[in-house]
């Protein structure tokens, strides 16, 4: 199953609400063992504003019919609300209602200890009168309590039992602490936490936005990095220790730039020096063979196909490391696609038949480094399979797709992402039996490169390789 993946920043306001929630849960924790709280607290505000309004509902209801229709009343509450109703004397027995049995820890609730002349007096049939905004409120309790437990809530009403005059009591039992919206409403709490979501957003917004938008470049940076653009550089205008990560990863590239262009001039210099040696050799060879015996000439045969293939490998490394620098030796030039692969295939396959799609194409490029990478392609395709086409087109955002396409051995998928490092060969395709030197597509990569491309390979479905370059359709001259 894969991971959700979440950014930093809703990661960071994530843990921030987690922090402020278990902080609050402890704060209510200490003041309950402290203050001895229970849940009579939630009838402090709204629930408690609720149940008294509907005391005083049901009351000025019960007070215009008779006590014989209160059963029928209380159900009919009961079928609104979903919670069970019943009302109970000043003594703690039940009056009216479906018989429910209240726990020990209820049965004190129940009990109006009003002082006299507070509680409610028996009046004459007929409306009852709107209790004053300054009357003080109505005795109420919630808890918790019984097995199974379930909620329990109740008010005093200004409402009396005609039979003995006792006053009575409206009790509320749920199984949820909601309470069918009665004691607790969800939507509040939900406004509430998206209000400090929302709040804790906006607070936070500008010092997170900073460290992952810092992040982001770095993160950026880095992958143009590690694909060799050694000269890319991070702001260092952080004073912090994100500011010092960026000057590293800045001494970082440079140190790695200065390393990897000492590595070719080594390369370029020793290929360079080689080539002199090399020259001498084959002229001491051809003398040899003048003047060899019949006997030898088996020898220096394989000999001279071992400096050729050196020869060969030298001249690749002295193409590999001025590919390099190509973006600086030429400059972008109006090709004709067409006529460009039409003479790389005279060059590297005039006897090999191959299908050609390539319509006529505006395109604005190096013309040496896309005849290179075109003709290592290409000359790879024809070395190890048949049946090659070469199809071009234009896609939606301005670029040239070219693609090479064989029907050979392919190579296995695990080496696809490495084809085009320097001196990698699959070993289950090609050997250096074949004459390859493992550089071909190496400069491929980089002659693409230098048009402001990429080069990419894939296995066909039924067997082949596709080498597929991405070129944009004009590319800028170099500053």
């Amino acid at each position: 199953m894969p991971r959700l993946k979440l950014p930093l920043y809703t990661k960071i306001l994530l843990w921030f609400l987690v922090n402020v929630l278990v902080l609050a849960l402890l704060g209510f924790g200490f003041m309950r063992a402290q203050f001895k709280l229970g849940l009579d607290w939630m009838l402090a505000g709204e629930p408690g504003d609720r149940i008294a309004a509907l005391g005083d509902s049901l009351t000025h209801e019960f007070s215009r019919v008779p006590e014989s229709e209160w059963n029928t009343k209380l159900h009919a509450y009961e079928t609104t609300h979903g919670v069970t109703f019943a009302l109970f004397d000043n003594r703690g027995s039940q009056a009216f209602g479906e018989p429910v049995t209240p726990p020990p820890e209820v049965l004190p609730k129940l009990i109006d200890r009003r002082p006299p002349g507070h509680g409610p007096q028996r009046r004459a049939p007929g409306p009852v009168m709107k209790r004053p905004d300054d009357a003080p409120p109505k005795p109420r309790f919630m808890l918790k309590a019984g097995s199974p437990a379930r909620y329990w809530a109740g008010v005093h009403l200004d409402l009396v039992q005609q039979r003995d005059n006792t006053a009575l009591m409206l009790v509320m039992v749920s199984d949820s602490i909601s309470g069918g919206g009665l004691f607790f409403e969800l939507w509040p709490w939900i406004a509430l936490v998206a209000a400090a979501l929302l709040l804790s957003a906006l607070i936070w917004m500008p010092f997170v936005r900073g460290i992952t938008h810092f992040i982001q470049g770095l993160n950026k940076a880095a992958g143009r990095i590690a694909r060799g653009k050694f000269d890319e550089r991070i702001s260092t205008a952080r004073h912090d220790e994100l500011g010092e990560l960026s000057t590293s990863v800045n001494a970082m590239a440079a140190q790695l730039g200065d390393y990897v262009a000492q590595q070719r001039r080594i390369t370029a210099d020793v290929a360079h020096e080689l080539c002199s040696p090399i020259a001498r050799m084959q002229m001491a060879l051809g003398v040899a063979e003048q003047r060899g015996t019949p006997e030898q000439a088996v020898y220096l045969k394989k000999l001279d196909h071992e400096l050729q293939h050196m020869a060969r490998l030298v001249e690749e490394l002295l193409a590999f490391s001025k590919t390099e620098t190509l973006p600086e030796r030429e400059t972008p030039e109006e090709v004709d696609l067409t006529a460009l692969i039409a003479q790389v295939i005279a060059r590297e396959a005039p006897d090999t038949p191959i299908h050609t799609e390539v319509p006529l194409l505006p395109l604005s490029t190096l013309r040496h480094a896309l005849n290179r990478a075109l003709g290592n392609v290409l000359r790879n395709a024809v070395r190890y399979a048949k049946n090659i086409e070469i199809h071009a087109e234009r896609s939606e955002d301005r670029w040239i797709i070219i693609r090479v396409l064989d029907r050979g051995p392919g190579v296995p998928a695990v080496a696809l992402e490495h084809l085009f490092k320097p001196f990698y060969r699959p070993e289950a395709a090609r050997s250096r039996a074949t004459g390859g030197s493992g550089l071909g597509l190496a400069i491929t990569k980089r002659c693409v490169e230098a048009c402001g491309g990429e080069v990419s390979a894939s296995n066909r479905e039924g067997g082949g390789l596709e080498v597929k370059m991405r070129i944009p359709m004009s590319l800028h001259p170099s500053p």
